[in-house]
């Protein structure tokens, strides 16, 4: 029993001269590479520890936060860790303070959790060269409670490994997971020189299978296993599965939003077979056409698009908000859009528009602003809110052109503006030329103390003064000058 116990002890010993821990710090945002660009996917790597964060199906982009510079991983977004300094077999993460409100379940490819919230750390304990998490959708275990969204956020993490193998462990450069179209998947070894079999039945590869030689396409759900074998020694075995899920397909918006008929089904994913074109997009915003329905999807995408851009098999859930149908999109199926033809908001009068309007894009003239953040027309009213970068006209006799896009908000129909155009001067019908002309940058104006206020020509306020006062303007061109509430133009040389 003695001999036994030394054995083992020295066997320990052994295995702990050979471990290695290694803390993964950063010093900022600049360390990681997309944290400037707000890129879907930041990527950080530090002695032989390489990690990478996806957006992969959250709504949230990860960051690296600019204050606390910790990592911050939201609901549903991925964290890959790699080692090719053997197989890691702990993680330990220092929760930050914003980390311990938000506190997610956390699930793994591999391995276990434990979590010590009172100590700030997560610990994952386990056996593999290449790890991916998955951050929980509800602060479940964060002082903030379930009522919030998760937040996986750490100032460093600590990596335990085990012996370096002789053979580095060959490397995926997608981990497994959920698909909805085929995955191209490449494999990588830091080992010069070694060669890498694999094989995509779940069996163990040795050197009688496949060759790796370039870039493995799965089309079907598989489980891919790869050794790197160099001069009769073998690496690990590096494993992961791909899931891949067959899109029903639907042939319009319509049909998509028709998908809603339960809760359970406003997560499956669908697929729309129809060409869609791009409105507008801001932010998490995106507003696309099949020509006949408008939809707004909601949800960060790895692409920029303008008017006019198509898009061609886009895939998603239906998403609900407060009254309002949308899409949550899967990232991947919005990809580089072909150029077509600029979409024009359609002209209303606020007694037009209706619930089955929610998500068009329309225009609405001779507005008047009587009431905050109300727009009026001679037909009716509507609320208006700022969902973009758009400033809301204050209350006053003013009259605008409005463009933006309907939206319902527990019940109440209201309308995000995208273009505010003051057409006051130019609905002006009575003229007061020969009181105001124009002499070296300066409009100049007859009157006594009546108010002044002055238009370029796409209807823009662009300078105010009171009349029988210099009022200086930027720019030589042809500007509407309204006095009292008569309007001329003027011509500035």
């Amino acid at each position: 029993m003695k001999k036994l116990l030394l054995i083992t002890l020295a066997m320990f010993a052994a295995f702990m001269a050979n471990a290695e821990e290694v803390k993964v710090t950063w010093n900022g945002q600049s360390d990681w590479t997309g944290v400037a660009d707000q890129a879907a996917t930041i990527s950080y790597t530090y002695n032989g520890i390489a990690i990478t964060v996806d957006k992969a199906e959250g709504s949230t982009k990860p960051t690296v936060n600019a204050n606390s510079n910790d990592l911050r991983a939201y609901a549903k977004n991925t964290i890959r860790i790699t080692s090719e300094i053997g197989n890691m077999t702990s993680i330990s993460f220092e929760l930050s303070a914003q980390g311990l409100k938000r506190l997610p379940e956390l699930t793994a490819t591999n391995g276990e959790f434990t979590y010590d919230v009172e100590n700030a750390n997560v610990t994952w304990t386990g056996d593999i060269a290449d790890l991916t998490i998955t951050v929980g959708e509800k602060a479940t275990l964060g002082s903030d409670g379930a009522s919030k969204s998760g937040q996986f956020d750490f100032l460093s993490f600590t990596v335990t490994t085990g012996a370096a193998p002789a053979i580095a462990i060959p490397i995926f450069s997608i981990n497994g997971g959920t698909f909805y179209e085929p995955v191209e998947v490449e494999i990588t070894c830091s080992t010069e020189g070694a060669s890498i079999y694999y094989t995509l039945d779940g069996t163990t590869p040795d050197e009688s299978k496949t060759l790796y030689q370039e870039t493995i396409t799965i089309s079907e759900t598989a489980t891919l296993k790869a050794i790197a074998v160099k001069e009769g020694e073998t690496s690990g075995v590096n494993e992961a599965t791909y899931t891949i899920k067959t899109v029903p397909e639907v042939a319009d918006i319509t049909a998509f939003l028709a998908t809603n008929t339960t809760e359970a089904a406003k997560t499956d994913i669908y697929r729309i077979t129809c060409p869609v074109t791009v409105i507008y997009q801001y932010d998490r915003y995106l507003y696309i056409t099949d020509g006949t329905k408008s939809l707004q999807v909601y949800g960060s995408l790895n692409n920029t698009y303008t008017n006019g851009d198509v898009l061609e098999g886009i895939c998603g859930s239906v998403g609900y908000y407060n009254g309002t149908y949308q899409m949550t999109p899967v990232v991947t199926s919005f990809g580089d859009a072909t150029p077509g033809t600029a979409v024009q908001p359609a002209t209303v009068t606020i007694e037009d528009i209706t619930n089955d309007m929610v998500s068009d894009y329309i225009r609405i003239t001779k507005v008047t602003v009587e009431q905050d953040k109300t727009f009026s027309d001679a037909t009716g009213t509507i609320d208006a809110y700022k969902r973009f970068d758009v400033e809301l006209p204050a209350v006053g006799a003013d009259t605008y052109t409005v463009e933006g896009f309907v939206s319902n908000y527990k019940g109440t129909l209201q309308i995000f503006p995208t273009k505010i155009t003051n057409t006051t001067a130019l609905n002006a019908t009575q003229a007061v030329a020969g009181r105001v002309y124009a002499t070296n940058g300066y409009i100049k104006t007859n009157g006594n103390n009546e108010t002044v206020s002055v238009y370029n020509v796409t209807g823009k306020l662009v300078a105010t003064g009171m009349a029988g006062r210099d009022i200086k303007v930027n720019g030589k061109g042809i500007y509407i000058v309204k006095v009292g509430n008569k309007a001329t133009k003027v011509v500035v040389r």
